[in-house]
């Protein structure tokens, strides 16, 4: 069943009546709406009790016509693809028809890729190069990118990631030539529906209403929040962050860092308490801090339901096993979604199993079962590979076959088997939910994830009048553990430092915040206005995946050397951590520990002697590879472990020369971290003026003692929080919230601060407020030196 707004009330709720008031004073809002809780019903009191024009934007189509029929003639309802289709597809109509089923053979012709391509002894067949193409140029209109770019390839199983990054490389250049004939009237490949909508995207479009309503907000494509955020219209969006479970499909959750009003829908009618309480535990797991009551008009409770009318499974392996179980007792059974998948992968596995290549697209690589199998048992980074892998080997292709022949239509099934990805926005009254979430029986120390409790939280939600939650029993013991003032480890909330703290609502950072600085909105709005006309960051196109976390430590550093200080204190914790005894999660054996301390020691050094001595000074690159280095042991700091992937530190054995490791650092830092410098020239000129005493550069404070922070610069009484940001509009509450805590934890007033502000290292420019001005806007009702006193005291007192 798809979810139905039958819990729409003759009368409108408190909830509901305050967010159509709300709406009627023409602010923008966020309406974080709980399961069942009559989000669309509100959008409709909402369009009604105005005359503007407004405009529904729905996640499908579906939802979309249903949204006309119910709305009134003042709302227009559509699907971002139907925005952008009556906008500029039209000219492309036939193409889009016409080139709808061409085969993989012609697009390779029309690319010009004629023969295999070698990568170490593998070979990739001219389909699946132009496959592959396709899929850069397609992840390439889901973004918000200007250009295509090498990050754009998706994984090609099989390969490492040299062989990958060699790949990318190889066909960017085909990919671009593939986006400029797509978008040529005359172009001859295929035409796809997200490519006309990227190109309206392109052209930064207005829409044409005085108010915009954003539906299913927390799993927006990054095109379309580009485009909802730069709207000059009242904007509206609504959804539910704790059901934001599509973050692999790129998918973003942009209610919070939203700057519109945030309310809350809360009176859930689809169920009633007991699934609520349910559902509530696990929101609590996800740190989400809403909570549902449940008046559903026909009673809920948990029990065993044998023959359910839907099953609620993690992934596709435990969803096949329901569907087994149930086709041995002879009871008609569905798979949402179909078979087709199952069946191209156990195909494609009967293939490699009698040493034949498949054309399956993930297996393209591989000349047998067994080189799949290693494959996905080595590279750690193949999970969805070896998803596959557990379902063929668990069950065998020729049984899958068979499954999948033997399975029901839906219309024609008595329970319906679905993965929670394909269940989402749908209901049912009778759910069992699947044991695939249960850990192992060994496996008792791992806490819950956030993202593994948001997807269970979307699984319990999905019944009406009876759940049976057998199948996640022991991973529910697993939260309990946990209380409102832990993380879900056991770690005491209060002592997490200051941005690990906002990541919890009931921290104390995060409580006193929320008290006596309210509107984080507000900041975010006008933030917003400042970067609308910036140009786009500066980022890296030829490297598959650049490693951002220590490009971002990277210009830090070099920004601090521009301002005449060296990386900082918590740069020779790291190193010091290595040197140490000290335990330390995943670090190779004691010689090398010594090594990497020594190494270490010698890039600070060498970084401080060219501060202080005008002989020893060093060139742009050797600064950026120097300060690329240092990035990786602070992160040991900052972490607490040494992790093995995407770790410079990790290629190092007790021989390993600094020479070794310069020579290490991928070319694509050195012109990165060149274009920020060039950027941050003008706005860092006046700061590098200043007199040394006037420059601070990792500032901790007289708070930092009660929760760690340490901001980035204070420069003559402004405090800069630089941000490496690709996509600088999803700076949020969080990062506004870290601006204020370092001004409030400076509780004597030893830095003078008077003005607060971001510096977006990728597109050289400094936003900043006084900090009166700041205060004001986010909702302060004290004095800034009230304020920094009543932290202080709340603080100590949940020590």
């Amino acid at each position: 069943m798809r979810e139905r707004d039958d819990e729409v009330a003759v009368k409108a709720t408190e909830e509901q009546a305050g967010a159509r008031d709300a709406f009627t004073t023409g602010h923008d809002l966020a309406l974080v709406a709980g399961a069942g809780t009559g989000k669309t019903s509100t959008l409709v009191m909402m369009g009604s009790a105005t005359r503007r024009r407004g405009m529904y934007i729905a996640f499908n189509r579906p939802i979309a016509q249903e949204a006309k029929a119910r709305f009134g003639s003042n709302v227009h309802c559509s699907t971002s693809h139907g925005l952008a289709y009556r906008g500029l597809a039209h000219p492309f109509r036939d193409r889009l028809n016409n080139t709808r089923h061409m085969p993989l053979w012609r697009t390779a012709q029309l690319l010009g890729i004629q023969r295999e391509l070698a990568v170490g002894r593998r070979r990739l067949k001219a389909t699946t190069l132009a496959h592959l193409v396709m899929e850069m140029v397609r992840h390439f209109c889901y973004s918000t990118d200007q250009q295509i770019a090498a990050r754009h390839l998706g994984t090609v199983n099989g390969l490492d990631e040299a062989g990958q990054q060699y790949v990318a490389q190889c066909l960017l250049p085909r990919a671009r030539w593939a986006w400029d004939d797509i978008c040529s009237p005359h172009g001859t490949l295929p035409f796809k529906h997200d490519h006309y909508l990227k190109m309206w995207a392109l052209t930064r479009p207005r829409l044409h209403a005085d108010y915009i309503l954003l539906d299913e907000a927390q799993d927006t494509n990054p095109v379309l929040e580009e485009i909802f955020l730069a709207q000059q219209a009242q904007r509206v969006c609504v959804g539910d962050p704790s059901q934001q479970i599509y973050e692999w499909r790129h998918a973003k959750d942009i209610m919070s860092a939203f700057p519109g009003t945030r309310m809350e829908l809360t009176q859930s009618f689809r169920f009633g308490p007991a699934i609520a309480d349910v559902a509530n535990h696990w929101l609590r797991a996800a740190t989400s801090s809403m909570r549902l009551t449940g008046h559903s008009a026909e009673p809920s409770e948990l029990t065993g339901v044998d023959v359910p009318d839907a099953v609620l499974c993690r992934n596709n392996a435990d969803a096949l096993a329901e569907v087994l179980r149930f086709l041995d007792q002879n009871v008609p059974v569905a798979l949402v979604g179909g078979g087709k998948p199952l069946l191209h992968i156990a195909k494609a596995a009967i293939d490699l199993q009698a040493g034949r290549r498949t054309s399956h697209h993930d297996l393209a690589l591989f000349s047998s079962w067994g080189e799949v199998q290693e494959y996905a048992e080595q590279d750690s980074a193949a999970a969805d590979l070896s998803a596959i892998v557990d379902i063929v080997d668990t069950y065998g292709p020729h049984q899958i076959i068979r499954t999948v022949e033997r399975m029901s239509d839906e219309e024609q099934a008595r329970v319906v088997v679905s993965t929670v990805h394909k269940a989402k926005g749908r209901e049912w009254n009778r759910v069992r939910i699947g044991a695939g979430f249960n850990p192992p029986d060994d496996d008792t120390k791992r806490a819950v994830h956030p993202a593994l409790a948001r997807l269970v939280y979307v699984a319990v939600t999905r019944a009406r009048t009876q759940l049976d939650t057998t199948g996640i029993r022991r991973l529910q013991t697993r939260c309990t553990t946990a209380t409102a003032h832990t993380t879900p480890e056991g770690i005491p909330l209060a002592r997490l430092p200051l941005t690990d703290q906002l990541e919890y609502p009931r921290s104390p950072m995060s409580t006193f915040l929320a008290r006596h600085l309210p509107h984080p909105e507000r900041v975010i709005a006008s933030y917003l206005q400042h970067i609308q006309d910036l140009p786009h960051p500066v980022q890296p196109l030829n490297e598959r995946r650049p490693d951002y976390a220590a490009l971002g430590h990277t210009i830090d550093y070099r920004l601090r050397l521009e301002l005449g200080d060296d990386p900082g204190e918590a740069a020779q914790a790291g190193v010091d951590i290595i040197g140490s005894n000290l335990p330390l999660e995943g670090a190779p054996d004691p010689a090398v520990r010594a090594n990497l301390h020594t190494l270490g020691n010698t890039v600070l050094e060498r970084l401080r002697a060219h501060l202080t001595d005008l002989h020893r000074r060093l060139d742009d690159d050797e600064l950026t590879r120097l300060c690329f280095i240092t990035g990786f042991f602070e992160a040991l700091y900052r972490n607490g472990t040494f992790p093995r992937r995407r770790n410079l530190l990790a290629q190092a054995d007790e021989h390993t020369t600094l020479n070794s490791l310069i020579d290490a650092v991928p070319a694509y830092v050195l012109d990165d971290i060149r274009e920020q410098m060039d950027l941050a020239y003008r706005p860092f000129a006046p700061l590098r003026a200043l007199p040394a005493h006037q420059r601070v550069c990792g500032p901790a404070f007289a708070g930092s003692a009660d929760v760690k922070a340490d901001a980035d610069f204070i420069a003559d009484g402004l405090l800069i929080d630089c941000k490496a940001r690709t996509q600088p509009h999803h700076l949020g509450r969080k990062q506004v919230l870290q601006l204020a805590g370092y001004l409030l934890l400076d509780y004597d007033d030893r830095y003078a601060i008077r003005k607060v502000g971001f510096y977006l290292s990728r597109q050289g420019a400094l936003i900043s407020w006084d900090v009166p001005h700041f205060l004001d806007m986010l909702g302060a009702r004290k004095s800034l030196a009230h304020t920094r006193t009543a932290l202080r005291n709340h603080l100590r007192r949940r020590r």
